[in-house]
């Protein structure tokens, strides 16, 4: 059974109860407002000063957005949260607030495909970027550069779910003047404390677990005060990715059930994994807790989540999108996180799509998320399909 914080479980289900006190309701309203109004313009001027704390134009800040920043900030640890209308938005303006030209970043491990896309756009303004794949820490050190600002990393990463030293890589950054980010959203705020390990910030694409229904998009970016303020004022508010009070709504609901949806996927997505290893058929299953990983390691990491991805052994990429096409019980669609079951290719060109790192991923690999079908039914479904 998968060990989670008995504080974590307390704080997603009480997540709305800021606004339920003051209303009754058991939800929090949805404040479907653009403006706010204050009572004199002394009060209107006080609050535009301090808009990252102050309701006064939802582009900044929304109550009901407000109530889900705070519970997203107590779950990993972090001062503040500020949420975002994506992911990739919660991404671009960390990157586009916290760097200038001539700085350089550091990509640990694999990446989210469009994360790479916007540094690469990034090198027309004069922010380079490299990429490093290896967990040794010797390594990544020789990679850092006199310029490099930022050390982003993924852990586990995206498309073959490596683990790395997430402790060790935030102490190299920091001794090298240079700020950690991770993009916690495979492991989400309950498998994984990053803030905790010394990271200076955390992001999340909601749309995944946090949210759990595949019915809405947001992002969220949590760490100290002063550099969710900086964030705030260089790129949140001028680049207007904002998220909205409808979205903070679903995603309050989410995570009400985030910790029974997390145990589920966990348990079934490690025997789908586990049924895989053991097919001859299939030569790798990148499934970061096979190999004996147990729970609660010296960096606190509880378990994995419900998406992993397995290599074919022979086929390649033209076996892999027939099996993908067999399968019944998997919806052939992008994203993850919800309670159906999809499975996800990649192209032909490029193994998982754009951003792919060409080689690295291997042809014939076949991505799964893992939902509510369960596992007994997804294995006779995988067993059919790769009969083929």
């Amino acid at each position: 059974m998968l060990e989670l914080d008995p504080r974590d479980e307390l704080l997603c289900l009480r997540a709305a109860e800021p606004v339920a006190e003051c209303s009754g309701m058991v939800l929090p309203a949805i404040a479907q407002a653009s403006i706010f109004r204050k009572e004199t313009m002394e009060e209107l001027h006080r609050d535009l000063a301090r808009e990252n704390a102050a309701s006064v134009y939802s582009r900044g800040t929304n109550p009901t957005v407000r109530v889900l920043e705070r519970t997203l900030a107590e779950l990993e640890r972090g001062e503040v949260c500020k949420c975002f209308a994506s992911g990739m938005g919660a991404i671009g303006a960390t990157l586009f607030g916290l760097l200038k030209a001539g700085d350089h970043v550091l990509f640990v491990n694999d990446i989210y495909g469009p994360t790479l896309e916007l540094a690469r756009r990034l090198e027309d303004f004069g922010v380079s970027h490299d990429q490093v794949f290896t967990a040794d820490i010797d390594a990544i050190g020789a990679a850092l550069r006199n310029e490099t600002r930022m050390v982003f990393m993924e852990s586990p990463g995206s498309t073959l779910f490596q683990r790395i030293d997430v402790r060790a890589i935030a102490k190299l950054a920091r001794e090298h003047g240079a700020l950690s980010v991770i993009d916690n959203t495979v492991a989400t705020p309950l498998l994984q404390k990053p803030i905790e390990l010394g990271v200076d910030l955390a992001i999340h694409s909601c749309t995944k677990y946090i949210g759990g229904h595949s019915d809405a998009v947001g992002g969220a970016l949590i760490g100290s005060a002063e550099l969710i303020e900086r964030v705030f004022y260089n790129a949140y508010m001028l680049m207007g990715a904002i998220m909205q009070p409808l979205e903070a709504f679903l995603f309050l609901r989410g995570l009400m059930t985030l910790p029974t949806r997390i145990r589920r996927h966990h348990e079934d997505a490690l025997s789908l994994a586990r049924y895989l290893d053991s097919r001859s058929d299939v030569a790798r299953v990148f499934h970061p807790q096979l190999g004996g990983a147990g729970q609660a390691d010296a960096d606190g990491w509880r378990g994995h989540s419900g998406l992993f991805s397995f290599e074919l052994a022979e086929g390649g990429f033209a076996r892999a999108v027939a099996v993908a096409n067999r399968l019944r019980l998997f919806g052939k669609a992008v994203s993850w996180g919800g309670a159906e079951s999809l499975v996800l290719t990649g192209h032909k060109s490029d193994p998982m799509g754009k951003g792919g790192e060409g080689p690295r991923i291997p042809a014939g690999l076949l991505r799964l998320s893992i939902g509510f079908e369960g596992a007994h039914a997804l294995i006779e479904d995988l067993d059919q399909a790769l009969a083929l």
